[in-house]
């Protein structure tokens, strides 16, 4: 698994994903509140392992949305931690796909 973090604005560019191979991506549409802060993940089942990636505006649906990207995570089962008023779920992640997930 690969730790992705917060690198500042999200406004330079397209995102780069790196699936395949037994990798693949998720995508979560989260509440404007949570923009640019940060939200976790992990294996299920392996609640100490968290790795989490900033929540930046990006453009989707033709508008701006807070977005929250982890470009390259195992193939598997995921937990994605709740922050605010988005509640803890799983999420499947497939290989060499994106898995989105609109947390609103």
């Amino acid at each position: 698994m690969n730790e992705i973090e917060s690198a500042g604005s999200a406004a330079s560019g397209p995102a780069v994903l790196d699936i395949g191979g037994g990798i693949g991506a998720l995508l979560v549409i989260v509440p404007a509140a949570l923009l640019h802060t940060e939200i976790e993940v992990s294996p299920a089942g392996r609640p100490h392992a968290r790795t989490h990636t900033g929540v930046h505006q990006r453009p989707m649906h033709g508008e701006q949305l807070a977005i929250a990207l982890f470009p390259a995570l195992d193939a598997g089962s995921w937990t994605l931690w709740g922050s605010g008023s988005c509640a803890t779920r799983s999420v499947s992640i497939g290989d060499g796909q994106v898995a989105e997930v609109d947390w609103r």
